[in-house]
């Protein structure tokens, strides 16, 4: 309920956890993807699906998108000196966190106040949110790539999104949809799906 989510922010009940990327040629780990959880004290581990659309209804995801960057700075900060100094952690960004808030000021001022590289950090963003609003999320898009902050796109498929637009995006990367990848050793459809979006995104730059 809001109740109960609105208590956890305040109580600082959310974690993120943070799912390596491997580099299947070399099968380094090449970075991370931080993911958020709820730990309830008394429900214990809450998925992301079953609060994050309410964190949009409520406004809550604005105070809880905040929270996400700078722990995510933060623990890349922690890792400076170790094995791990040279990792790029991504963080996803929800729709109404970039309509309700400045969302490059506050990702630059996180990076600044921790004392890191801008290319330390990559955001991901779905094609619906970046069609939700063409200019502003082409000007958000092009402070942070000026800054050095890489950008993908997620579940890149599946949106609605105009090619014609999509070229306009200063992005690094598309995270093809796993509703392609997962059946892609016996289903060719998916296989030549994901074949012709690889192509498209090396000729895209």
């Amino acid at each position: 309920t809001e109740t109960l989510l609105r208590r956890a922010v305040a109580r600082d009940q959310f974690v993120l956890h943070y799912q390596p990327r491997v580099d299947v040629a070399t099968n380094r780990i090449v970075g991370a993807e931080a993911r958020i959880r709820w730990q309830h004290p008394e429900r214990g581990w809450i998925s992301p699906a079953q609060f994050i659309p309410l964190a949009e209804e409520t406004g809550l995801i604005v105070p809880l998108g905040a929270w996400v960057i700078e722990e995510a700075c933060r623990t890349l900060r922690s890792w400076q000196n170790g094995p791990l100094a040279d990792l790029k952690v991504a963080i996803n960004l929800s729709a109404e966190q970039v309509a309700r808030t400045n969302v490059a000021e506050l990702v630059l001022q996180s990076l600044w106040r921790n004392g890191l590289r801008p290319q330390q950090l990559e955001l991901e963003m779905t094609e619906s949110l970046l069609m939700r609003d063409i200019d502003t999320a082409k000007a958000m898009l092009c402070t942070l790539k000026d800054a050095g902050v890489s950008l993908a796109i997620d579940d890149f498929g599946t949106g609605y999104s105009s090619l014609s637009y999509l070229r306009q995006f200063p992005l690094d990367s598309l995270k093809i949809d796993r509703s392609f990848v997962l059946n892609l050793h016996n289903d060719p459809d998916d296989a030549a799906i994901c074949a012709a979006i690889i192509a498209m995104a090396k000729k895209l730059r």
